[in-house]
């Protein structure tokens, strides 16, 4: 039975690996994607991704650690240069520098993203202002902003 049981948690854990990134819908694999909010300052991004993880896994992840989703996330985020400044198991922090292009005298422009899955709520914010989206997988124009 002990064998049998183990099987199925191997299984489990290979499928839940193996499932690709869906382009139509909010998942990624085992994680269902809630809400994106970037903040930019300057030239560099917060990004805070929050999402679920399917119920069979987190015990995985538990016991496994971090590091498939921590990739996982890397990929949904999709910013090259990112780095996971805090995550667990239902959000993430991301800083992003570079992420907006500076044109000197303060002012910055955060170009199109995409996004490795649909994001239900997106929320792009700058020190003058607060864009938001619903079911988007890019954010679709670039914003200029500027440094306070």
């Amino acid at each position: 039975m002990q064998h049998l049981t183990r099987c199925l948690v191997i299984l489990l854990f290979i499928s839940a690996f193996a499932v690709p990134a869906a382009a139509a819908d909010n998942r990624y694999g085992y994680i269902t994607v809630q809400g994106v909010n970037i903040t930019l300052v300057d030239q560099d991004a917060m990004v805070t991704l929050n999402y679920t993880i399917d119920e069979g896994i987190q015990l995985l992840v538990h016991l496994l650690g971090m590091s498939d989703l921590r990739t996982k996330v890397l990929d949904i985020v999709n910013f090259e240069n990112a780095e996971i400044r805090e995550i667990d198991m239902e959000h993430a922090v991301i800083s992003v520098p570079g992420a907006g292009l500076d044109y000197g005298d303060g002012a910055y422009w955060f170009p199109k993203h995409e996004f490795g899955a649909v994001i239900p709520l997106l929320i792009v914010s700058s020190p003058q202002d607060s864009r938001t989206f619903v079911n988007m997988s890019e954010f679709p124009r670039g914003m200029g902003y500027f440094r306070v």
